[in-house]
């Protein structure tokens, strides 16, 4: 105990203080009425987003930028968390989270050129961070130059892996899949591997990591699923990593013939209060989308339940990150919505901070 509060004291002390000015309920559901986006803005001007939105209420501001400084933001609580680090195992696997979503970045990227999406529409899901920034993404989406693109992995096994794929692979939206399915396998195993020597209370982070890679299996199952992947490919590209769900539970999973008979297979397990409820949804809509929301939301509430205990641990550092990305994501969907129109029950379906647990 007195370890811990000596390596980590400081920090969670930070953090909690830095936690107790997220946005409220409140806060997103005066964004959410706002009758635009520059109305939804001016609701961050008292809020830690303040240096970021001020240069966007001057004149007209386009979305890109909107999400270019949110995305900075982001990164500026990562790199406060770094940057108030003192052990060498900690500081080992925040950097490896880090370049996770680096990694994830440059996926989001290589999909957009795979799939010919122009700059308009790829910066609704990009989300360029660390080295990443928004002028390079743009530049190489609109030059259409996939070799030059995938120079930004510097992993060697993974950027032969990824040109494999480019010269392998046919139909477009395949091989998008495939991409993005292989940096995620990647990133998340690096990830889980820096977490092996981490000891007593500081396992909180094993939870939040086994969590995030257990829904990371179940959405690549019924993605591939979906689009027809046979069972050899869909195994080759899952993380060999089983959290609360079990690997026979997987396994029967990725042999079920579709993707419906594969969430079938998930209400036998851990996640059944996750999945069930929207079967019947997904019937109708057929949006792979639903499962990925839930697990989302699930995902944000165990972050939240890290802050109600007075314990000093990493797993209080990461549950504030793994919160503050859901909110960076959440505040960008509220923006793109109101530039689209879009109604705020239709938004908020979408969104994953203070919501029910199911997006139905």
């Amino acid at each position: 105990m007195l370890r811990s509060t000596y390596r980590y004291g400081p920090l969670t002390a930070r953090v909690r203080g830095r936690k107790s000015f997220m946005l409220v309920k409140s806060d997103y559901d005066a964004m959410l009425t706002s009758e635009n986006v520059q109305a939804a803005l001016r609701r961050l001007e008292k809020s830690q987003y303040q240096r970021f939105v001020a240069p966007l209420l001057i004149g007209e501001s386009s979305m890109g930028k909107a999400e270019e400084n949110l995305n900075k933001a982001y990164q500026a609580e990562f790199n406060f968390i770094l940057s108030n680090l003192r052990d060498r195992e900690a500081i080992g696997f925040f950097n490896e989270v880090n370049r996770s979503l680096e990694l994830r970045s440059i996926a989001a990227l290589l999909k957009s050129i795979i799939l010919s999406v122009d700059w308009g529409r790829a910066v609704d899901y990009l989300f360029p961070c660390g080295e990443i920034d928004a002028s390079s993404c743009r530049t190489l989406i609109e030059s259409k130059d996939f070799k030059k693109a995938v120079q930004l992995i510097k992993e060697k096994l993974l950027a032969r892996d990824i040109n494999r794929i480019w010269e392998e692979a046919e139909d477009p939206a395949r091989k998008a899949l495939e991409v993005e399915v292989a940096i995620d396998a990647y990133a998340s195993k690096r990830v889980w591997e820096r977490l092996n020597g981490f000891r007593g209370r500081d396992r909180e982070c094993t939870k939040l990591t086994g969590i995030a890679l257990d829904t990371t299996n179940i959405m690549t199952v019924l993605r591939m699923k979906k689009l027809g992947f046979q069972q050899a490919l869909i195994e080759k590209y899952l993380i060999p990593i089983q959290y609360r769900m079990r690997k026979d539970e997987l396994e029967r999973a990725v042999a079920a013939p579709t993707e419906k008979d594969s969430i079938k297979m998930l209400t036998a397990g851990f996640y059944v209060n996750i999945v069930s409820p929207l079967i019947s949804t997904y019937a109708v809509k057929e949006d792979l989308s639903l499962f990925e929301i839930a697990f989302k939301r699930f995902h944000s509430n165990l972050c939240e339940k890290i802050f109600i205990h007075p314990f000093f641990h990493l797993g209080v550092a990461l549950a504030y990150l793994y919160l503050k990305w859901y909110e960076v994501r959440d505040l960008i969907a509220i923006l793109t919505g109101k530039h689209l129109g879009l109604a705020s029950e239709r938004i908020a379906l979408y969104l994953t901070l203070h919501q029910p647990p199911h997006p139905i």
